[in-house]
């Protein structure tokens, strides 16, 4: 809209009225900033029109992104005094009489340029201007209007730190993510006054209590608590507050918008479908109850809508499996990707397959993307106003036409400057507020569109012009980071952590937070943002081998000189919570040893150490390495491999004559002692009678 390199560099405030009808001025505010490093003198703001109408979409594009000039008239300027200073700002106003402006149609679409030039001090002419849109109505209405619905998601930010245990890097997170001044609240307070649906990630409102995949056995704690580390004691999560906030927030607007429940953390459902086990992966996601209905108010959970991907049947039909619990209604696509004859298609659709759709207008919703500057805001409603007055006209007698404008899962709309665009809309007589339920309604009542001339296939008509060619695309995101090698790691992840949870005493917690963490791995918000899906991925390992490794068998070496008897292993954890249900399993390298049974599952305390006595049978003499195993109850593996040197020595048959002749030497010897006692006492009578004469 501004050329970077105008030494004057030019924005608008307000167009008003954004319409111009007949008898009525059109004001236009603004301010001009001098951004070269020399004075301007004589600076003098000017509005700039053209009588000739914009007579198509491509033609608005062209007139908003690129520098083609039209036949323009001078209808008004005003000075914005002797000299503008480098860096300096002024503001100025601009009034275009009524009768400037043509009404000899019935509605048209005026190029309006505004600009601001002066001179150098070597009498060189600098100028700066912008390029927008007047929109005009004659008195005598010859069209029928368009019904205009809206789609606004609510998902969080791709920011991994969202997701694990407490700390002071997720409370940050999720105070930016769903906090005051947050992209999300923002969104909100920019529509919650306005007529559109807001399809709901439930995963705003914090983790679920039981995502799909937890083991439901593991010991449960307070839903609201998550542990610091794996070991620490439960703490209450601080992030509970502002979603509890974030919640009634929305349960207080939702009676004024029409409610969707997205799959919890909106999985990227064109990704996944074509990949080995996505749509069994889908299924578990979506099958799994939205928490929407009981904290916001009652959402329809039964409605698809995947990425910038072109719905073929294939994908129609995975769909439709994916969706099997609850069934799925109807799909989100965008216009462009449907094969259509007519130059603009109706938002209600149906796919030759049946499948009711609901299909969005790029330009226009591209359009609405761009409303995250202030600086910006007037240019972008104009810009609104006449691509929707461009659709009009492609078939202004055609009655019941709808539109519909989704906006990506990254919006960011500035407050302000949405309020503002939908009161445009609602004073644009060309335009009738509807609803996504009103336009579904449509779709089903239609017939299947036949392949080839509807909605399967690739477009037949010329393409919709983008918003912007410099802008990024925010509707087509980048391709997704989930591979079918990536998503066959998953299932092993999740039984890892529910391996690891089964044994801690504050499980519950650990298998809560990285089964979790799992899940949003799905989620469409990486698509842009792979390093995100990498580090949550990372994370997750980390916290399950920060409880493996500290879980251990001590090594050690140990005498055995028996042929039968009890050996001892020392098992060690150092984690802050006691352990259960551990399993040791020992393996001698060699036959010389054999365990006669391995020890049961065995418990120890926080920052313990447990021996595990071991009955064993010698064979035959030298080192044994016993290699010890540590798991968990599914075999998940804890520690290192550890090992037990044992030097067995069982006892020589010799040393069974020698003991037995030792045995009996002792016996010989005792009896003989025995004896010589006996006769002793029997020689001196006289010692054992009493005196007579005492």
């Amino acid at each position: 809209m501004v050329a970077p390199t105008q030494p004057l560099t030019v924005t608008l405030a307000t167009v008003t009225p954004t319409v111009a009808v007949p008898r009525t001025r059109i004001r236009i505010t603004g301010s001009v900033r001098n951004s070269g490093g020399v004075a301007i003198a004589s600076p003098v703001a000017l509005a700039l029109i053209g009588q000739s109408s914009l007579t198509s979409r491509q033609a608005v594009s062209n007139w908003a992104t690129t520098t083609a000039e039209q036949t323009l008239e001078n209808v008004a300027q005003t000075s914005l005094g002797k000299t503008l200073g480098p860096g300096a700002v002024a503001v100025f106003t601009l009034t275009i009489p009524a009768d400037a402006i043509s009404h000899s149609q019935s509605f048209a679409i005026l190029p309006l340029r505004v600009e601001v030039t002066g001179t150098t001090s070597t009498g060189t002419q600098q100028s700066g201007d912008v390029h927008t849109f007047l929109p005009t109505l004659a008195s005598i209405k010859a069209f029928e209007p368009l019904s205009i619905a809206w789609l606004v998601p609510l998902t969080l930010d791709p920011d991994p730190a969202l997701h694990g245990p407490v700390s002071p890097a997720r409370t940050a997170a999720w105070t930016r993510a769903i906090g005051p001044g947050s992209r999300l609240v923002r969104l909100i307070q920019g529509t919650e006054d306005a007529n559109v649906t807001w399809a709901i990630d439930p995963a705003i409102l914090g983790p679920q209590e039981t995502p799909p995949g937890v083991d439901a056995s593991a010991e449960p704690t307070p839903s609201a608590s998550q542990s610091a580390a794996p070991g620490h004691t439960a703490i209450p999560d601080p992030v509970t507050e502002a979603t509890t906030a974030l919640a009634a927030r929305l349960k207080a607007a939702a009676p004024r918008h029409t409610l969707w429940s997205l799959p919890y953390a909106d999985p990227d459902l064109a990704a996944l479908l074509p990949l080995p086990s996505g749509n069994q992966v889908l299924n578990s996601v979506i099958s799994h109850p939205s928490t929407l209905d009981v904290a916001v108010g009652p959402a329809r959970a039964d409605i698809a809508w995947p990425l910038g991907e072109t719905l073929t049947l294939q994908s129609q039909t995975l769909l439709r499996r994916a969706f099997a619990s609850p069934g799925l209604a109807a799909a989100v696509t965008s216009a462009s990707t449907l094969n259509t004859r007519n130059a603009t298609a109706n938002a209600s659709r149906k796919a030759s397959s049946g499948l009711p759709l609901l299909a969005y207008d790029e330009p226009l919703s591209r359009t609405v993307a761009e409303t995250s500057s202030r600086a910006t805001g007037a240019i972008t409603i104009q810009r609104f106003l006449a691509d929707s007055m461009a659709l009009l006209g492609e078939r202004p007698g055609t009655r019941n036409r709808s539109v519909l404008v989704a906006e990506p899962r990254t919006f960011a709309g500035d407050p302000t400057v949405l309020r503002s665009l939908f009161a445009a809309v609602a004073n644009a007589p060309w335009l009738t507020s509807a609803t996504t339920g009103q336009l579904l309604s449509v779709s089903e009542k239609l017939s299947p569109e036949v392949p080839g001339q509807g909605a399967s296939g690739t477009p037949t008509s010329s393409p919709v012009p983008t918003a912007n060619p410099t802008a990024p695309d925010p509707l087509n995101p980048g391709t997704s980071p989930l591979t079918s090698g990536q998503l066959a790691t998953i299932p092993g992840t999740l039984s890892d952590i529910a391996g690891i949870a089964s044994i801690l005493g504050d499980g519950r917690l650990f298998a809560d937070t990285w089964t979790d963490a799992q899940v949003q791995e799905l989620s469409a918000r990486w698509r842009d943002h792979p390093e995100g899906f990498t580090t949550i991925d990372t994370n997750t390992t980390a916290a399950i081998n920060a409880v493996s490794r500290n879980v251990r068998v001590a090594p050690s070496s140990v005498n055995f000189f028996a042929d039968q008897g009890v050996m001892q292993v020392t098992v060690v954890n150092d984690l802050a919570v006691p352990i259960h249900d551990v399993h040791l399993t020992l393996t001698p390298a060699q036959p010389r040893l054999r365990i006669e049974r391995q020890p049961g599952p065995m418990k120890i305390g926080a920052k313990s150490r447990a021996n595990v006595p071991l009955q064993v049978t010698s064979i035959a003499a030298g080192l044994v390495n016993v290699n010890a195993v540590l798991t968990t109850p599914n075999g998940t593996p804890l520690g290192q491999d550890a090992s037990v040197d044992v030097h067995v020595q069982p006892p020589a048959a010799w040393i069974y004559w020698v003991l037995g002749a030792l045995a009996g030497l002792v016996l010989v010897f005792g009896t003989q002692r025995s004896l010589r006692r006996g006769s002793t006492r029997a020689s001196h009578p006289d010692a054992q009678e009493p005196a007579l004469n005492d």
